[in-house]
């Protein structure tokens, strides 16, 4: 049997080995669900929505131009590189609006006009000074057109950059044929863009860097990947340790060692072989088996360790071990998977597979602590000899039951009401459910680093400007103030204040260019000006502003005339609609402090469905996990309360064990609230953890009091370091660098606290209390 295993376990190790991890959170979702298609939808529509944002921090020597269009070169050799975004807005406008400053010119050009106008439209004579006022039109016109192509907009590299305000730091939009959710892509293109930054750097003496998207992407899926390796790799090393602690031989150690890594590289084959890869929720799956499927693995050696000494035979030993304890174990592991299972009623692809790895997991490691490790021990049970520390442990486990009932009722007077406390704070934790969860990145990480300076130098808030969709025909005017007097509103933006901003007093021009728009639409001066070619977008765009009554309409006349790459970031179809793009810049930071909960909230289902892009998703993706949460947190308690009752035969036992459990996970929320850990997605999943891990350590517990309670000492040790070992898997994750992780592992180390706390010392303190009630009754009887 073990030269099987051990084969087995290779063959699986080398297929872990292509395992990978995906942190984009719509991985979540089903991908044929409404809210994922509409997002890609959306993105299709807004298409420069996935903006990797370069950051050159210039010194006092530095060009930007130079930089710029050195930076630029490079990328346009990379042949899946799309466009810049063109930060200079007004560079939009170079269709011939910037330069209606060149009054000179217009006015020579309607002076010629009106000239030849009335020579046109008077009785027409074979006069030669007709021929030179047409020549003198179509010359005051070249020299308008030679103005236009020869300004600033004729470069589009200038259009590429932006400028902070103190010119310390220069940034530049890129976008890509491929999205950032493409990790495979992601992890391409981010390594070469940085290459290319590094050739800047050495050739002007500057530092750069990346931001938002694609690199966030990148360091997101490495630091997940990189902190399962290591927490992995940590939690097997802690509980090895523990081992050696607990029992003090390092025989036995090694043997557990080597059943941890069977376990392990078995459930990370089957996950390869399965999913390829690991999700956001699935990334700490190897905690959850390995702090769970080592307490088998306790049970079985504490049990074994003391029959060896009553006993002194191996066999025997064995035999007795098996009789005690695999039926708890085997029941526990049932309950814990049947809690797992719930999850699939989400309907949530992430949690489904969290629920059946988890579940695998459990199986294998059951199977390897039951079966492989105690053969792994008879192999080598001549150098198996139990340590003095090992009896002094128990001594002391041995002693525990009696203190505790000494001091039951101190212990219930301090413990209750503290507990109290903390639960209906943490009812208050789990209500304001945060739709904002840390990242899973270190704020250490380039991308956060490289985002607060630059936001710090340009002197704004974020980058959360987002979309929002104005049908055409309604009132932009009114939808702004309606925007603005929700509360959460900075600003509102939209084409005609840009425009408004580089050609000023739109009615001013208006009232210069009416006389000209009359002429240019005349047909013979069509046809003159279509035969030099210079009935161009420019005087279009004049014409356009001619003919609008206002800004707005210019604004949509204009529309009309702008390449297609550059209308599409102003004005979209959809069902059947044409809508003005508008900019919305939040008060405050969507992705911190619930944020963006408050915001959508706040701006109301209406407004909502108006936004584009990932926060309305992200929205919508966290109300969903919320609301269905529910559903396997109700299951899990009727499951593993319906389970116990039915084994143990009785009611009061599964009401004590499931009441307790609650108690531990609304504790720990009341405890996390205060240290300023909110409930998350991730958080809650407490909940069905502990109803799974807890309820182990109550069957036991119940199972002893029924068979033998001089074993209760026993059974305590054992509860005690299989909950030691599952929080040192999940601890484990304190080192590593995204707060999403860390928050999840003190949450969960704090409520095995708590269920420590619970199935020892109140499970002991409620009984001694129920037995002095008892006797006392009998006595006044």
């Amino acid at each position: 049997m073990i030269i099987l295993v051990m084969i087995f376990t290779v063959f699986f190790g080398i297929i872990s080995t292509q395992l990978r991890v995906n942190s984009d959170l719509l991985e979540i979702m089903p991908q044929d669900s409404e809210i994922v298609i509409e997002l890609q939808k959306e993105l299709l529509l807004l298409e420069d929505s996935d903006v990797m944002v370069a950051a050159f921090f210039l010194n006092e020597e530095s060009d930007p131009h130079q930089i710029a269009k050195a930076f630029s070169e490079q990328m346009l050799q990379e042949s899946t590189f799309s466009t810049f975004i063109q930060t200079d807005l007004s560079f939009l406008f170079s269709y011939g609006i910037i330069n209606l400053s060149q009054t000179d010119i217009l006015y020579e050009i309607y002076e010629n006009i009106q000239n030849l106008t009335n020579n046109l439209t008077g009785n027409f004579t074979y006069d030669f000074k007709i021929f030179e006022q047409i020549d003198n039109f179509i010359d005051s016109i070249y020299s308008l057109e030679q103005v236009l192509e020869e300004g600033d907009s004729s470069d589009p590299v200038s259009s590429y950059y932006a400028l902070s305000p103190d010119r310390r730091i220069m940034i530049m939009g890129l976008t890509f044929n491929e999205p950032a959710s493409n990790l495979e892509y992601v992890n391409y293109i981010v390594p070469r863009v940085k290459s290319i930054l590094k050739n800047i750097e050495n050739n002007y003496n500057i530092r750069t860097g990346l931001t938002n998207s694609y690199i966030g992407a990148y360091e997101s899926n490495k630091t997940v990947m990189e902190d399962f390796t290591r927490t992995t790799v940590l939690s097997i090393i802690l509980i090895t340790i523990l081992f050696a602690f607990a029992f003090g031989n390092f025989t036995l150690s090694f043997i557990v060692l080597i059943g941890l890594l069977v376990s392990t590289l078995l459930t990370l084959g089957f996950i390869t072989l399965t999913f390829q890869e690991l999700n956001i929720v699935t990334s700490f799956v190897m905690a959850i088996t390995l702090g769970l499927g080592i307490d088998y693995g306790i049970h079985i050696i504490t049990r074994f360790s003391k029959h060896m000494e009553e006993e002194e035979d191996f066999i025997s030993a064995l035999t007795s071990t098996y009789k005690g304890v695999i039926s708890p174990i085997f029941l526990g592991m049932i309950t814990t998977i049947l809690v797992f299972l719930t999850l699939l009623f989400m309907g949530l692809p992430a949690f489904n597979e969290l629920a059946i790895v988890s579940s695998i997991g459990l199986i294998i490691f059951f199977l390897v602590m039951s079966f492989f490790v105690p053969a792994l021990v008879y192999m080598f049970k001549n150098k198996i000899k139990f340590g003095s520390l090992s009896f002094k442990i128990n001594n002391f486990f041995k002693t525990l039951p009696h203190k505790i009932s000494q001091n039951s009722k101190i212990i219930f007077i301090v413990i209750a009401p503290v507990v109290l406390i903390f639960s209906v704070i943490g009812i208050f934790n789990y209500i304001n459910f945060s739709y904002t969860p840390p990242g899973l990145i270190s704020s250490e990480a380039e991308s956060v680093k490289i985002g607060e300076e630059v936001l710090s130098h340009f002197g704004t808030a974020s980058f959360d400007t987002m979309h929002y969709l104005l049908r055409v025909d309604e009132d932009l005017e009114k939808t702004k103030k309606e925007l603005m007097d929700t509360g959460v509103v900075k600003s509102v933006s939209s084409l005609p204040d840009i425009i408004r901003e580089n050609i000023g007093d739109f009615p001013i021009i208006k009232s210069q260019l009416e006389g000209f728009s009359q002429v240019i639409n005349n047909p013979i001066i069509i046809s003159i000006l279509n035969k030099y070619n210079l009935y161009s977008d420019s005087l279009k765009l004049i014409d356009a502003a001619a003919r609008s009554s206002d800004l707005y309409h210019f604004t949509l006349n204009t529309l009309n005339i702008l390449p297609e790459d550059l209308r599409n970031n102003f004005l979209v179809q959809k069902d059947g609609y044409d809508y003005l793009v508008l900019e919305i810049t939040p008060k405050f930071t969507l992705w911190e402090d619930n944020g963006i909960k408050k915001f959508f909230d706040a701006l109301g289902e209406e407004k909502t469905e108006r936004i584009m892009g990932l926060p309305k998703a992200t929205y919508k993706i966290m109300e969903m996990v919320r609301n269905r949460f529910y559903i396997p947190l109700l299951l899990s308690f009727v499951f593993i309360w319906g389970t116990t009752a039915i084994v143990r035969k009785n009611v009061i036992q599964p009401s004590e064990a499931m009441l307790s459990l609650i108690l531990s996970v609304l504790s720990t929320f009341g405890v996390s609230y205060l240290i300023g850990i909110r409930a998350t997605f991730v958080t809650v999943l407490t909940f069905p953890l502990i109803f799974g891990i807890g309820i182990d350590g109550f069957l036991h517990l119940y199972h002893t009091f029924s068979e033998n309670k001089m074993n209760f000492w026993n059974s305590l040790k054992s509860i005690t370091f299989s909950l030691i070992t599952t929080t040192l898997s999940f601890l484990s994750f304190q080192v590593s660098r995204g707060d999403l992780l860390k928050e999840f592992s003190l949450t969960m180390s704090m409520s095995l606290g708590f269920t420590w706390l619970f199935t020892t010392i109140i499970f002991i303190v409620n009984r001694e209390i129920l037995r002095k009630f008892w006797r006392g009754k009998k006595k006044t009887d």
